[in-house]
Order: structure tokens, then sequence, then C-alpha cells
């Protein structure tokens, strides 16, 4: 009979102490943890343009992608961290009551959230930020590979760049290096056939 007593007694106490929740109220008593990250990402002013196109039957067609630079936000982060796991565990293994307290605790640390923005800053990375065109009015120089010759020319309104009317005085197959004037390391090799 007295065991009886004791474990009714024991049980109320456990019972009151699962809906208390130790999890909860040691979760809302901690601190806040602070942490630095990484925010949102936005597109910043316009960089520069990226090049492609290729050469097709001697003519060589060029676009351009405008590029921006990426912004990154850097932020503050603040919130509570769960405490008391353990508690939650052993009222989940003895009453079931453990998944109220533990999702009291997480929604605790939830509401306690708080992001504050600190800066902005170029990451030196870049995004596509419009669309690609025609590269008109783009001057390439091209010149062969043994350096006998260089010469400059201007891609069209559609950006392209017809070699057999810049190369019509040349009757031998030639190994061009093709580049943009702006650009002396961006360079493309191109094996030119005269049409007869």
């Amino acid at each position: 009979m007295m065991n009886v007593s004791i474990a009714r007694v024991l049980f109320i106490v456990l019972l009151s102490v699962s809906i208390s929740g130790c999890s909860t109220v040691l979760t809302k008593m901690g601190p806040l943890i602070y942490k630095l990250e990484d925010g949102e990402k936005s597109v910043g002013e316009f960089s520069k343009y990226k090049f492609s196109g290729g050469i097709q039957s001697n003519v060589i067609y060029l676009e351009k992608t405008p590029l921006c630079t990426e912004i990154s936000e850097k932020v503050r982060v603040s919130q509570k961290q769960v405490r008391g796991r353990a508690f939650s565990i052993a009222e989940l293994l003895l009453f079931g009551l453990g998944l109220i307290d533990a999702a009291n605790a997480q929604a605790v640390v939830e509401v306690s959230r708080t992001v504050t923005p600190l800066a902005k800053y170029e990451t030196g990375k870049f995004v596509v930020c419009g669309e690609k065109e025609p590269a008109a009015n783009e001057m390439l120089v091209i010149q062969d590979k043994q350096r006998t010759f260089q010469k400059q020319a201007v891609t069209d309104a559609k950006g392209n760049l017809n070699l057999d009317q810049i190369l019509a005085d040349e009757n031998r197959v030639l190994n061009l290096s093709i580049r943009l004037a702006s650009d002396q390391t961006e360079a493309v090799s191109f094996i030119y056939t005269p049409r007869n």
C-alpha cells in the first residue's frame, strides 16, 4: 500500500515537472547567442561586359552580356539556444509530454531571433544584369601568329566582321590571333583559309 502511495506521489511530481516545461524554462532563462552571417545578395552597378561568339565561314560574330558586381550584406543574428533537451527526452520517454516541451522551447528560440544588418560589401563576383546583345562597333585586333602583320577592324551593327573583306589581299592560309582591342589577354586562335 505504501509503495502505491509513493508511486502516485512520484508520478504527480514528475507530471507537474514535465507540464512546467523544464526545457522551455531553461531556454527562456538562457542568454542570447550572437553570430555573424551573410544576408541577402543583391546586384550592384554595371561593371563590364562578358564577350562571347564565334567564327563561321570566315565571319566573326560577337555578342556581349552586361555584368554587374554582386553585393552581399553582413548581418548579426542573435537568438537563444534550446537548453535542457535531456529533460524533454526524459519527459517524452515517461509521459509523452516531452514533445510539447520541446516544441515550446523551439518556439522560444524562433521568437527570440533578431537580425541586425551591419554592412554591405562587394563580393568580387559578377552577375548577369541584362540581356545578351550584339557587340556592335567593337574594335578587334587581328594578327597572324608569326607577327608578320597586324590589322584592326570594327564589328558592324550586328556584331559581325567578315574576315574575307579585311584580309582580301591575303591569298595564303593564316594562323590568326583575334582579340578585343580593349583586352590584351583574351584572344582566340583561328586558321583562316581564303576563298578562291
